[in-house]
């Protein structure tokens, strides 16, 4: 979490999705050309896996568009921010992501795919008992799947998020650094814990053992244990 972070004009390193190919990647200032360049993250990979702060979530209404970027977003539960009454703005959703091989990433997009299967996310998240006791998610982009959008007659891909552990919100320096905007879901019966789900996620991502094992410690996680889900 940087100090600066809550200046105007001050970009958190963004998490991207191109719904065109259907890749995942961040966005790294490149000093030569003074902008950003797209490096792709292997979808499935260890690097594919981060915590997300459940208890930040925001959406709202978003615009993007050449050499405008314009994001109205408010805390999931707090009043959505005012129609900007224009028609290029469109739905949009933010999140705070982590892991230990990028550090903080910013997730905001107003993409209608990517923005629907984040709050299909949520909302699935919103189901376990985990999320009650205010424990974090930790996701995956495990892969893509086909849709064809009639009103442009043109196939995209769409993400496949995977939920993959949880973690309490306190082991993620840049979480635990940000105040809480967005209260646990109620607790309710019909909840599941996520222990009780059987765990296929090394035979269906195919994932070799060593990725398996804990990320040696270094500057990102230094001060996290062992126990971490990567």
């Amino acid at each position: 979490m940087s100090d600066i972070g809550d200046l105007h004009g001050v970009f958190a390193t963004p998490l991207r999705w191109n719904a065109e190919q259907g890749i995942l990647g961040r966005m790294l200032y490149n000093p030569d050309v003074g902008g950003r360049n797209f490096m792709e993250i292997e979808l499935g990979s260890s690097a594919a896996k981060f915590a997300a702060d459940y208890a930040t979530r925001e959406r709202g209404y978003g615009k993007i568009q050449v050499g405008l970027y314009d994001m109205r977003l408010t805390p999931v539960g707090a009043p959505p921010p005012p129609w900007p009454d224009d028609s290029d703005y469109k739905p949009a959703v933010g999140w705070w992501l982590w892991n230990p091989f990028f550090g903080e990433l910013r997730l905001e997009t107003n993409g209608a795919l990517l923005v629907r299967a984040i709050a299909g996310l949520w909302d699935r998240i919103r189901t376990f008992k985990e999320a009650s006791n205010g424990l974090q998610p930790v996701i995956q982009f495990t892969g893509s799947r086909e849709r064809f959008v009639q009103q442009v007659n043109k196939t995209f891909f769409e993400p496949v998020i995977d939920l993959a552990a949880w973690i309490d919100r306190e082991r993620v320096p840049a979480f635990r650094m940000r105040q809480i905007t967005v209260q646990p879901p109620i607790a309710l019966d019909s909840q599941t814990p996520f222990s009780a789900l059987p765990d296929r996620s090394r035979e269906r991502l195919n994932i070799p053992a060593e990725l398996l094992k804990p990320t040696p410690k270094g500057a990102l996680d230094h001060d996290l244990d062992d126990s971490l889900p990567w």
